[in-house]
């Protein structure tokens, strides 16, 4: 010990050199694998998770002291490989049971070995699960000028693992009929999905983690969103645009409301923590609306009023103007499918229901002073979709009216088929479909959801069996 004490430092010893040479004799070598690589990465990635903000100056010259005893096989570089799962390949979008193999599909070879975070999914077997519940349906076509059919879906089901599991459906006649693709049961209980090619997507729930996949569903990666969950997804461009929740401590019911934050990201990152660029506060649920190049977050908070709308514009985002004429806010604002600078928004107060507009992308709002059909109003605020700019749908207790010329004239009342009270919630296609989610209660074996083509005038039910 050459007479010195470690740890404290001596009279006219460096105390700085005496830290790091503690530290160093503690240091164990480690193989420059790919495994003890990923085994830091992950340890990293989940000491980071929930934490915003830059490092201190400490752990960074604890980190190049550490580069200097143990080498690069600790410490990669800043350029570090993306594990966000395989290159996009050619694979069959519509499920074919052979199980591919080699680095591309992330199936380990005698030449590779096997990433930790990522989970190599298999092909149910048969039919969809008959006790199965359609939870999210999505496109999966790049352009809104070409449908080559395909669709993804999750269905739910029961299970003994996590109570709820999941499968991931493919479809390639636009949804007509369904046949399983992937076992999402390893991934918790995830119940949406996004994809915006054959093979570039995500799937995630209030209970489960953000999980990308680059090759149709075979492997999924983990995504560390710095968040308990993930509520809203899209893509617009280069450009993924992603709203998150976070939770803060509670120990007695009831609990906040948890805090809202709105992130813009490459569609390949599987790092967001340092993506937040706007918070929305308190929020019970939030939603990201509009097609093409128009996005739009609208936050609700307590009693489903919209507590604020961002407009995403060139890249950033935006405030929206208030409707100042909407007593307690609006219940519902939707964007017109083949115009996305034109919203509706929907109030609901003492006086009844009443629909404000806006032309130029929410910069201004006007009351339309139109009527609103009243049988449409039950124990929750309507659903609202527009497929057009003058088209606007309106959905209560299963009954429903529409209207095709701005609101001037609505249908008379009719009725989703079978239905008896709210669906879910509203689903407008790239393609202009709509879709209406049935609720846990009404869904069946006859029933994924309610499908329409022309704006909700007619409907068809959607039989996941078929």
């Amino acid at each position: 010990m050459n007479g010195q004490q470690q740890g404290r430092g001596g009279r006219g010893e460096d105390p700085v050199e005496e830290f790091f040479a503690a530290h160093r004799a503690q240091v164990r070598d480690e193989p420059a694998d790919d495994l003890t690589w990923h085994r830091i990465r992950e340890t990293r990635q989940r000491a980071r998770s929930g934490r915003r903000g830059a490092w201190t100056g400490a752990l960074v010259a604890a980190a190049a002291a550490l580069a200097i005893v143990v080498g690069p096989s600790l410490l990669p570089d800043a350029d570090a490989p993306d594990v966000a799962g395989p290159a996009t390949t050619s694979g069959d979008p519509t499920g074919s049971s052979e199980t591919p193999t080699g680095p591309a599909t992330g199936t380990p070879t005698d030449e590779s070995v096997a990433d930790p975070l990522v989970v190599t999914t298999d092909v149910p077997e048969g039919e969809l699960p008959g006790d199965g519940r359609f939870t999210d349906v999505t496109t999966a076509d790049p352009e809104s000028t070409t449908d080559t059919g395909v669709r993804y879906a999750v269905v739910m089901h029961p299970c003994d693992s996590n109570g709820w599991c999941s499968v991931l459906a493919t479809s390639a006649d636009g949804g007509i009929t369904w046949a399983p693709h992937a076992d999402l049961e390893q991934l918790g209980m995830v119940h949406r999905v996004l994809f915006t090619d054959h093979e570039r997507g995500w799937v995630w729930g209030d209970k489960a983690d953000l999980r990308a996949t680059t090759d149709g569903g075979r492997t999924w990666s983990a995504v560390d969103t710095g968040a308990d969950y993930v509520a809203d997804l899209a893509v617009q461009g280069d450009e993924l645009l992603a709203v998150t929740g976070t939770y803060d401590e509670c120990t007695e019911a009831p609990c906040e409301l948890s805090s809202g934050s709105v992130l813009l990201t490459d569609p390949t990152d599987i790092g967001w923590t340092d993506d937040v660029v706007a918070a929305l506060g308190p929020v019970d649920r939030a939603t990201i609306i509009g097609t093409g190049d128009g996005r739009y977050v609208v936050a609700h908070g307590e009693g489903d009023r919209v507590t604020s709308v961002l407009r995403l514009q060139a890249g950033r985002l935006e405030p929206t103007a208030e409707l100042s004429e909407c007593a307690g806010g609006p219940v519902a604002i939707t964007a017109s499918a083949d115009d996305p600078d034109h919203l509706w928004a929907l109030c609901d107060d003492q006086r009844g229901l009443a629909l404000q507009e806006t032309d130029n992308g929410a910069r201004t709002w006007s009351p339309a002073n139109l009527t609103v059909p009243s049988f449409v109003l039950g124990e929750q605020p309507p659903l609202l979709a527009s497929t057009g700019a003058d088209q606007l749908l309106l959905i209560g207790e299963g009954n429903y009216a529409v209207t095709t010329d701005g609101a001037q004239t609505w249908s008379a009342e009719a009725f989703l088929p079978g239905a008896d009270a709210r669906p879910e919630r509203l689903e407008v296609t790239m393609f202009g479909e709509v879709i209406a989610h049935p609720t846990q209660e009404q869904a069946s074996a006859d029933l994924a959801y309610w499908r329409s083509g022309d704006g909700g005038v007619t409907w068809e039910t959607v039989d996941s069996h078929r």
